[in-house]
C-alpha cells in the first residue's frame, strides 16, 4: 500500500522531471546553439535522475529497487554539464576547456566504475522515512557527492566575477541566482542518503529554478533582475499550479470512478488532456499573435520611413545640382550623408526581422566572393584612404559559392565595413577565401578594436554592441551581425569570430557549403 505522504512526494519529482525535460526540449527547438544544447542535456539527464527517484521506491522487489536507484549515477554528468554550462555562458568556454573535459572525463570515469563496482556506489537501497526503498551510500557515491558539490566552485566564481564588468551584467546575475538556488533546492535529496531524516519532497520544486533558466536563454537580453525574476516566476509557478491540479485530478481518477457513477475510467484523462490542450493552444496563439504584431510594426514603420527618407535624398541631390554656394552644397552634402545613413539603417532594420520569416525571398546562384569583396572595398574606398589602412586581399583567383548574391554581398558589407570602422589608423585588413573539402571559407582579419571573451557569445546577438565598439562609433546599432548570422545560417553555414582580446585584433569568419 503507497502512503499518501509517499504519493505526493512521487508525483512532485515526476511533474519536476516532465516539466524540466518538456523546457528542454523547447529551448532546442528555438535553435541549436551551444547553451540550447547544454540546457537540454542538462534537463535530459534531470529526468533520468527524476525519474529514477520516481520509479524506484514502487518496485515490488529489491532487485528491481536497487537496479533502478543505481540510475542516480547521473548526477555526475549533471555536474559536468552544469559546469559547461557556466563557463559558457560567459564565453570562457574555450579558455577553460581543459577543466570542463577533466570534469566530463571524471564522471565518465565514475560512471563507468559504478557498472563494474556497482555496490561501491550503492552497498543496498533500505527503508528510509516513509521509503520503502532508498539509496545507502558507499565510497563511489560519496566521491560522487564531493564531485557534485566542488566541482562548479571554479566555474561559479569566474561567472560572479565576469558578471561584474560585463555588458550583459543582469543576465549573468540572473543565471548566476538560479544556479545557487538550484544547488540548494537539488541537495535535500542527498540528506536521507546519508541518513539525515530531511523529507525528499523538499527536494521536488527543482523546476522553480531550472525553467526560469530556458527563459534566461532564449530571452533577447535580460534588463532588471528583479523585474525578470518576478516575470519568469509568475509563468513557471502558473503552469506548476495548472499541470499540479491536472496531475492530482489523473492520480485520483480510480476514487472519482467509484464515488461518481457517470464517471467513466477514461473520463478524467480526456478531461484534462483538453484542458491541457486547450492552454497550450491559448499560450500558443498567444505568442504567434505577439510575434505577428512585432514584425507587423516594423515592416510597416521601415515602410513608412522609407519614402520619406527617399524624397529627403532627392530633393538634396536637387539642392547639390543647382547650388552654386560652397557653404549650402557642404551643409546639404552632409544633410545627403545623414540622409543615407539613415536609409541605410532602415534597411538593415527590415532585412534582420525578415530574416526570420521569409526563406522563400532567397534565390540562389553561382556568386564570385572575390568580385564581390572588390565591389565591396571599392564603395568603402574613401574611408580607406582617409584611415590609411593597408588591404591584402589573399586569394589567388575566383572562388565561387552557390547563393543569394544581394544576401552574401550584405553579409561581406558588414564584415568589411566594420573592420574599417573599427581598425586603428595605418592598421591592415587581411582577407581570405578559399575552398576546402565541398566548403567555402571566407575569413576578415584586422588590427582593430578586438573582442573581449566575455563578449564572444553575444556579439552576434541583435542590439548588441561591445564597450570598445561603442566608444569606436557611436552611431551603430548592434543589427549589422546579427543580419549576417541570419543570412549565413539560411545557407546553412556557419560564422564566428575569434580573438585574443580588446586591442588585439579581430577575425570574423564564415563558412558555407559549396554546392
Amino acid at each position: 500500500m503507497i502512503s499518501s505522504q509517499l504519493l505526493i512526494t512521487l508525483a512532485s519529482h515526476a511533474f519536476s522531471g516532465i516539466a524540466m525535460m518538456g523546457a528542454g526540449i523547447f529551448v532546442l527547438l528555438q535553435g541549436r546553439k551551444k547553451l540550447n544544447v547544454l540546457y537540454f542535456f542538462l534537463a535530459l539527464t534531470l529526468l533520468v535522475y527524476e525519474m529514477s527517484l520516481v520509479i524506484a521506491p514502487l518496485m515490488p522487489t529489491y532487485e528491481l529497487a536497487y537496479t533502478v536507484w543505481l540510475f542516480n549515477i547521473v548526477d555526475v554528468f549533471i555536474t559536468a554539464v552544469i559546469v559547461h554550462f557556466m563557463f559558457a555562458i560567459v564565453g570562457l568556454d574555450k579558455r577553460f576547456r581543459f577543466y570542463i573535459r577533466t570534469c566530463y572525463g571524471i564522471a565518465s570515469l565514475l560512471f563507468a566504475a559504478t557498472i563494474v563496482y556497482p555496490h561501491l556506489f550503492l552497498p543496498e537501497v533500505l527503508p528510509k522515512l516513509y521509503f520503502p526503498w532508498y539509496l545507502d551510500a558507499g565510497p563511489l557515491y560519496v566521491i560522487m557527492f564531493v564531485f557534485f558539490l566542488a566541482a562548479p566552485l571554479f566555474p561559479f566564481i569566474k561567472l560572479v566575477q565576469a558578471s561584474r564588468n560585463s555588458p550583459e551584467r543582469n543576465k549573468i546575475e540572473y543565471f548566476i541566482f538560479m544556479f545557487a538556488l538550484g544547488y540548494g533546492i537539488g541537495s535535500w535529496n542527498f540528506a536521507l542518503v546519508f541518513d539525515y531524516q530531511i523529507d525528499p519532497l523538499f527536494g521536488s520544486p527543482l523546476w522553480i529554478t531550472i525553467l526560469p533558466v530556458a527563459y534566461g536563454i532564449v530571452a533577447d537580453r535580460l534588463f532588471d533582475i528583479r523585474l525578470v525574476l518576478k516575470r519568469a516566476l509568475a509563468y513557471s509557478v502558473s503552469i506548476g499550479a495548472i499541470t499540479a491540479v491536472l496531475s492530482l485530478l489523473i492520480f485520483l481518477n480510480d476514487l472519482l470512478v467509484e464515488s461518481i457513477p457517470w464517471v467513466q475510467f477514461w473520463t478524467v484523462p480526456i478531461f484534462t488532456s483538453a484542458i491541457a490542450f486547450f492552454i497550450g493552444r491559448s499560450i500558443w496563439l498567444k505568442l504567434a499573435e505577439n510575434e505577428r504584431v512585432k514584425y507587423e510594426f516594423i515592416t510597416v514603420a521601415t515602410h513608412k520611413l522609407r519614402t520619406p527618407l527617399t524624397q529627403i535624398s532627392w530633393g538634396v541631390r536637387q539642392l547639390l545640382d543647382e547650388t552654386k554656394d560652397e557653404a549650402t552644397k557642404q551643409l546639404a552634402q552632409r544633410i545627403q550623408q545623414s540622409s543615407n545613413r539613415l536609409i541605410e539603417l532602415t534597411n538593415i532594420i527590415f532585412e534582420t526581422t525578415q530574416e526570420d520569416t521569409l526563406d522563400y525571398t532567397y534565390t540562389k546562384e553561382k556568386v564570385g566572393l572575390v568580385s564581390i569583396t572588390k565591389t565591396v572595398l571599392y564603395k568603402l574606398d574613401h574611408l580607406i584612404k582617409a584611415k590609411k589602412l593597408n588591404i591584402n586581399l589573399h586569394v589567388d583567383e575566383e572562388v565561387y559559392v552557390l547563393a543569394d548574391p544581394r544576401r552574401i554581398e550584405s553579409v561581406v558589407e558588414v564584415l568589411l565595413e566594420n573592420a574599417v570602422n573599427y581598425s586603428v589608423d595605418g592598421g591592415f585588413i587581411q582577407i581570405l577565401a578559399y575552398e576546402k573539402r565541398g566548403n567555402v571559407f571566407y575569413s576578415v582579419t584586422d588590427s582593430g578594436i578586438g573582442v573581449s571573451s566575455s563578449e564572444k557569445s553575444h556579439i552576434f546577438s541583435r542590439f548588441y554592441r561591445t564597450d570598445a565598439a561603442k566608444r569606436a562609433d557611436t552611431e551603430g546599432v548592434g543589427l549589422g551581425l546579427a543580419m549576417a548570422k541570419s543570412i549565413i545560417e539560411k545557407h546553412k553555414g556557419k560564422i564566428g569570430v575569434e580573438s585574443q582580446g580588446e586591442g588585439k585584433g579581430s577575425t570574423f569568419w564564415f563558412s558555407l557549403p559549396q554546392s
